[in-house]
């Protein structure tokens, strides 16, 4: 799965990257220390073969004599890595102490004039090594002979070197590359800190404190502030003036319809008392669709502006104070359930109008209690009203209010004011939904991010 961090895919990516190229290099640098160290080894035992090739001769009896030793005591102890064998043709004359009852095996062919050849044969102990031979001429009498001389060392030796060049050369690097990857994290953070930057400048415009992107950013991300604060400036003056239309269209309807009430009520003088019902109906449905018009044009403005979360306990005070003084013909008792932090992301005026909807709503339908509740979870305040009274028709156990729809027309009892309360949450990006309460009645669920 991919990170939605920047820093975390830059982070993985280039440490990818660095380990790649990490296990090349590490490769790459132990082909350079093997072929060094061959070559070191080559180096070395050519020079005791060439030391054993000064000092071969033939001796009074016939046979392949060299005079003295060589100096590493490895040549003397049995197995001890190091060896070294002489004789002419397939016949061996002479060998090291370190060979014991070893013999290396010739090659077919002696190299020819000075070459020396290099191969590997099989070591004591189930070992391998590899083998500098070289062709020597002796003489006796004045007559010609030609010895074989080879000199050989033990792989392990160079594989134990080897072993220990990696171990070294894997920490290193493994600290090389957790050195570079840490590097990498704190320039990824200081690379992207514009960025932070620029998200705290958008949430103090989303939380209301600001109109515009403020700050110093760097050139390339100037353009991309320059181009929100100018969408923000253009969203802004289409909604002022939305909200502006929507005053208009209401204000030029009142003079309409308050001449339609006057006729009404003049129809209803004459005797005409149904003409003046069904005009006065009428007149009332335009009221609620111009009101209902200028809510939602109210709390787009403040919901695109983002003012300071309301505390709900307070405005919820005020509401069940206010109700409890209104006229019932049963008497309502108010419970409330609201811990003091509770806060709603809405301006307190749309905050009052939507619980006092809902709470008159449940006032009007309860046989005795309200419960008003709020309590915040996952990134969200739930504020929650519910009524023991007849609550949703039939065997209905839920009802989401569906946009657009007059609720009068689809829930009995529910009112037209739920509709405009679905309005406002959802202008602040929350939810409302009807389900049945466990006291019996309707619950009504506001959900606000």
């Amino acid at each position: 799965m991919i990170p939605s961090s920047l820093r975390a895919r830059f982070t993985i990516i280039a440490a990818c990257a660095i380990t790649v190229a990490l296990v090349l290099a590490g490769f790459m640098l132990t082909l350079i220390f093997d072929g060094n160290i061959r070559a070191r080894a080559v180096a070395e035992v050519g020079d005791d073969l060439r030391t054993l090739a000064a000092n071969a001769r033939i001796g009074a009896d016939g046979r392949l004599v060299i005079d003295g030793d060589l100096s590493d005591p490895r040549f003397r102890t049995p197995y001890g890595g190091y060896y070294w064998q002489a004789g002419r043709d397939q016949h061996i004359d002479l060998k090291s102490r370190s060979l014991l009852d070893f013999t290396i095996d010739w090659r077919p062919q002696p190299p020819t004039g000075n070459d020396v050849a290099i191969y590997e044969r099989p070591a004591p102990e189930g070992r391998r090594m590899f083998v500098l031979e070289r062709r020597v001429v002796v003489s006796r009498g004045g007559a010609p002979t030609i010895a074989r001389i080879v000199v050989g060392l033990d792989q392990g030796e160079l594989d134990e070197a080897r072993t220990a060049f990696i171990q070294f050369a894997a920490s290193s690097l493994a600290a090389l590359g957790f050195a570079l990857v840490a590097t990498l994290w704190f320039a990824t953070s200081a690379s992207l800190a514009p960025l932070r930057a620029l998200r705290a400048a958008l949430m103090e415009v989303h939380l209301g404190r600001k109109t515009s992107v403020e700050g110093r950013f760097p050139d390339e991300v100037k353009p991309l502030v320059d181009d929100l604060n100018a969408l923000l400036q253009a969203r802004n003056a289409d909604l002022v003036t939305a909200r502006a239309r929507a005053g208009d269209l209401a204000h030029g309807l009142k003079t309409p319809l308050a001449v339609l009430t006057s006729t009404a009520r003049q129809l209803r003088d004459a005797g005409q008392a149904e003409a003046a019902a069904d005009i006065e109906g009428e007149v009332q449905r335009m009221s609620r669709h111009v009101t209902r018009e200028l809510v939602r044009a109210r709390a787009g403005v403040r919901a695109f502006r983002r003012s300071h979360p309301t505390p709900v306990a307070p405005v919820a005070a005020t509401l069940t104070r206010a109700l409890s003084a209104l006229p019932s013909p049963r008497p309502i008792a108010f419970e409330t359930r609201i811990p003091a932090e509770a806060a709603a992301p809405m301006d307190e005026t749309d905050l009052t109008e939507v619980m006092g909807n809902v709470v008159d709503n449940a006032r009007k339908w309860a046989r005795g209690k309200v419960l008003i509740t709020a309590a915040e979870a996952a990134g969200a305040i739930h504020i929650t009203v519910e009524d023991d009274g007849p609550g949703l028709p039939g065997d209905t156990l839920s009802y989401e209010i569906e946009r657009g729809r007059r609720l009068d027309e689809q829930v009995e009892g529910s009112g037209f004011g739920l509709a405009i309360v679905k309005d406002l949450v959802e202008a602040y990006g929350g939810d409302l939904t009807l389900t049945r309460s466990p006291l019996g009645g309707l619950k009504v669920d506001i959900v606000l991010p």
